[in-house]
């Protein structure tokens, strides 16, 4: 694997890793890796390391499987993608592995210091009001998408001819065909489905309205979901670019460090996207989401993260975790999202391994 490559790849894993560790810091702050805490907890110094202990444990795990994948790397330089994809699976379950960890440490502080939280379930709420309000961007904007995708296919038919029959990226050479000439076409239309999926669940998406201040917390929750949507927007709009660079860097023989020169920056700006996200939500307390009936324990499943009420109409509501939105699994059509997206997501992998092997 070249230097560039490698650096690219070990940025994206270090984000990855980063991201992971601040999930905690993320969201409604009276949840402590799902368990709920009265407001006066908050403050409380053992919650603190909890918090602390679980970036550390993280870290710790970045660190091993990263130093690990580096080692494997300088062996088998020619499985770089792979490996990438590996560390990433690890990362993930030592992630979940420490938030196992966490989550019973503060149901052992919650129930040693005897903590009461009496849901309130009282609420007002809507289903519809935040697709009348111009909460989120309109789906006709991820034509844009639609028109790089069409571009790149437009140029790979018309020159046709002068794709030579052998042509390569870094060390990775590709004869020849519909197949390996589209490929990168077809992540970019998984691409293209998956944000059009995520920006769908985010408009409609319920809005629960706190009845101390109905009118603030609607304006809130209509705010929050703008700024979701631009990101969503943002961000999938960039890696369609970079899909449709990299195929152009295959096929027209240009210069190979374009891909790191232009890729580099388009991963910095959804990394920096995505922090300032997080602070402005953060700061500006849209983070703070009342959603009563989404916060009761019971409906929470597998480690607090996966929402089952089956005496909740709704199928998209606020994630516990603070960061966007989740499904509610109790419904068919919850299980049937669900299982796209992980569809859309192996088959991108799968298609990216097989033109990388």
């Amino acid at each position: 694997m070249k230097q560039e490559a490698l650096i690219i790849v070990s940025s994206s894993y270090l984000m990855i890793a980063l991201m992971l560790s601040l999930q905690v810091y993320i969201g409604m702050r009276t949840l402590l890796f799902g368990i709920v805490l009265p407001a006066e907890a908050l403050q409380d110094a053992d919650v603190r390391a909890i918090r602390r202990n679980y970036v550390f444990l993280t870290g710790g795990f970045t660190i091993v499987i990263g130093g690990a994948s580096f080692l494997w790397l300088r062996q088998q330089p020619a499985l770089g993608l792979l490996c990438w994809m590996i560390a990433v699976l690890l990362l993930f379950i030592a992630s979940t592995f420490a938030v196992w960890i966490s989550r019973m440490s503060a149901q052992r502080l919650k129930a040693a210091r005897g903590w009461q939280v009496i849901v309130q379930t009282k609420r007002s709420a809507s289903l519809v009001v935040g697709r009348t309000h111009g909460s989120a961007l309109s789906t006709w904007w991820y034509l844009a998408h639609v028109v790089v995708l069409a571009l790149c296919i437009f140029f790979a038919i018309t020159r046709w001819d002068t794709i030579p029959q052998w042509f390569h990226l870094g060390k990775y050479d590709f004869d020849k065909s519909v197949w390996t000439v589209f490929m990168l076409n077809t992540l970019q239309t998984l691409n293209i489905v998956l944000y059009t999926g995520i920006h769908l669940m985010i408009s409609r998406a319920r809005t629960s309205l706190d009845h101390h201040d109905p009118e603030g917390s609607l304006q809130k929750q209509l705010k929050r979901k703008k700024i979701y949507s631009l990101l969503t927007y943002y961000a999938s709009f960039l890696i369609v670019v970079f899909l449709g660079l990299t195929q152009a860097i295959t096929l027209y023989s240009w210069n190979e460090n374009l891909l790191f020169r232009i890729g580099s920056p388009i991963f910095a700006a959804l990394f920096l996207a995505l922090i300032g996200v997080m602070l402005y939500l953060r700061f500006r307390g849209l983070d703070q989401q009342r959603d009563v009936p989404s916060q009761e324990e019971r409906h929470w499943k597998w480690l607090g993260s996966i929402y089952v009420n089956p005496e909740d109409p709704a199928l998209i509501v606020p994630d516990r975790y603070g960061f966007g939105w989740t499904v509610n699994m109790a419904n068919r059509p919850g299980k049937i999202i669900v299982a796209a997206i992980i569809a859309i997501l192996v088959n991108a992998a799968i298609l990216g391994f097989v033109y990388f092997r």
